[in-house]
């Protein structure tokens, strides 16, 4: 996500009931807006649009991962994980209305620390990521609402891409969990694979690509926790050299970058990051529990008040304005007296760094270094094109890589071609195929074909049902058939229909005369009702059935035997 890329707009009536304001920041799968919430009686509310990209909404994979994202939000409520407020579609693309956060990135709010020599002091990392342990052991643990399926059954949500771009600390010093894109609960309709989240924040199973659940998440956690602590990025480098170290789950501990680490949050770090999920906390609750222990027993004190005055001294540190509200009374009277440069300088320093915390030379290691997607899809051991299939397009598409529309396969990785509408005595000496429930391609009769065109009907191809939470290719795309066509039926048994129109008698000739020189594609008679779907391809290419000869004898010995029973009696 291209975050605090504003652009303000002329207010714009969305949806209904809403006005867009600015627009905030740029996603691979959406676009986020701010608008106001209008309602009778002089009700407003600031609210966060996030508004699918228009050039997706031809997917159906897309959009059903899109529609998850509202699902899920929508069965959450908690202080710390983003409230979701209303999922509808304007103008035919869907879109998700939820809470507008005041605050920044957990990197963001790292690097800017840095720039000022005044990286997040400890016990307030340790309060940020306790807070964000609540929200997860909640939806973790989330169950089905009451009148629905899942009703009292665990949810089995997992995030999957625990990460600092998705823990939000807002101006008043909370944390929040956003961002369930590619998150995974019970009852999807969609999808069941495992999707890669960010590279440095993936779980040892997420990036083997084995079977993940909740505790996956609790690793990525344990991840940012190292990170924000020590103040050094764990995992960084190539694609190739993270992945097998995230494989290996090879963790320097704590005290081995910053001496002074205290042992008993060493020992919660370390833990987090055990390789085996059995070895990890069980309970994203039970961290939380942990790291609310060691700031009681390290008298270490934390909490949002004081989170936000630091928050509001980075700020002043860059020239902007303080908050009123957040300056203590034991600060004024303090300062009281004092010039204004003085007391400035005093705010600044109330939060000098501890010792062996990072400083602003460190700053450029916790830029977000992108990792190329062939990279990526190498050290995963996946092809682009399936890398690409899970995971939710990138904001920018690099070059050569097609726009996705639903309609072409992902695998292409070169410009799409247009090609020329044929005539139409070609299309009648092409063969026409139909795709079976079970995924079978069976020819159709050229000249319903024909007779669809000019009238406008549909073709009656079979549902493809999609495998891998894969868009659906358009028939165009489809393989060459290899199935054993049946026998062409002689005239006696084709039925009488009317005469088809001139331009289709001509297709017809055509066909004819191709048929004269070399094999021509199998035709079938027209059928007065639709051809079965399920095992319509068996039938096309079985044998004779011997069942009609085997009744006959049947029926003739039991004539046989009736007339014996008459003349004996």
């Amino acid at each position: 996500m291209t975050r605090h890329r504003t652009a303000d707009l002329e207010p714009t009536a969305f949806g209904g009931r809403y006005t867009l304001l600015r627009r905030v920041a740029i996603g691979g799968m959406a676009e986020i807006y701010l608008a106001r919430q209008a309602a009778m009686a002089g009700f407003e509310k600031e609210v966060v649009i996030k508004r699918l990209r228009a050039e997706l909404a031809d997917d159906p994979r897309i959009v059903e991962m899109f529609l998850d994202e509202a699902r899920i939000g929508a069965l959450l409520n908690h202080p710390n994980i983003v409230h979701v407020y209303d999922v509808d579609e304007h103008d035919g693309i869907p879109y998700i209305a939820m809470e507008y956060i005041v605050g920044e990135e957990l990197n963001e709010l790292c690097r800017r620390g840095l720039q000022h020599g005044r990286f997040l002091p400890i016990e307030h990392a340790v309060e940020l990521i306790r807070q964000a342990a609540a929200g997860m052991g909640y939806f973790h643990a989330k169950r089905g609402a009451e009148g629905t399926p899942l009703h009292e059954q665990p949810l089995e949500i997992v995030h999957l891409d625990i990460s600092p771009t998705n823990l939000l600390v807002t101006q008043d010093g909370t944390m929040k969990v956003i961002d369930f894109g590619i998150a995974r609960a019970r009852g999807q309709r969609t999808r069941s694979d495992v999707i890669p989240g960010k590279l440095s924040y993936m779980s040892p199973e997420q990036a083997a690509r084995k079977e993940v659940d909740h505790r996956s998440d609790i690793f990525s956690l344990g991840i940012v926790l190292y990170e924000i602590t020590v103040g050094k990025r764990l995992y960084r480098g190539q694609a190739s050299e993270v992945v097998k170290k995230l494989i290996e789950a090879q963790v320097e501990p704590p005290t081995f970058a910053r001496r002074n680490f205290p042992a008993a949050l060493e020992a919660i770090v370390m833990r987090a990051l055990e390789k085996h999920p059995g070895d990890r906390y069980q309970s994203a609750y039970d961290l939380a529990d942990d790291l609310e222990t060691f700031l009681r027993d390290e008298r270490l004190h934390s909490g949002p008040v004081r989170i936000a005055r630091y928050l509001d001294m980075l700020t002043h540190a860059a020239g902007g304005p303080r908050r009123p509200e957040l300056v203590s009374e034991a600060e004024v009277r303090r300062d009281a007296g004092a010039d204004e440069l003085d007391f400035d300088k005093q705010v600044f320093d109330a939060f000098k760094p501890s010792e062996g915390a990072p400083g602003p030379e460190q700053a450029p290691e916790w830029e977000d270094a992108e990792q190329p997607e062939a990279d990526v899809a190498a050290a995963l051991g996946m092809e682009l094109a399936e890398l690409r299939a899970l995971r939710t397009p990138v904001p920018m598409r690099p070059s050569g890589m097609a726009d996705v529309s639903g309609k072409e396969p992902r695998a292409t990785s070169s410009p799409p071609v247009v090609e020329e509408k044929p005539a139409k005595a070609e299309v009648a000496a092409k063969p026409k195929r139909a795709v079976t429930e079970e995924g079978e391609d069976v020819p159709i009769d050229d000249d319903d074909a024909t007779d669809r065109e000019e009238t406008g009907e549909d073709p009656p191809t079979r549902p493809i049902t999609p495998t891998r939470g894969l868009s659906v290719p358009s028939p165009s795309a489809a393989p060459a058939a290899t199935l054993k066509a049946p026998p062409e039926p002689g005239p006696a048994s084709s039925p009488t229909r009317k005469a088809p129109a001139e331009p289709v008698e001509q297709g017809v000739d055509t066909l004819a005369a191709s048929a004269a020189d070399k094999p021509a594609a199998p035709r079938r008679p027209r059928a007065q009702t639709p051809v079965p779907v399920v095992g319509s391809s068996l039938l096309a290419r079985s044998a004779p059935s011997k069942l009609p000869w085997l009744l006959v004898v049947v029926l003739v010995v039991a004539v046989i035997g009736l007339v014996a029973y008459i003349v004996m009696t």
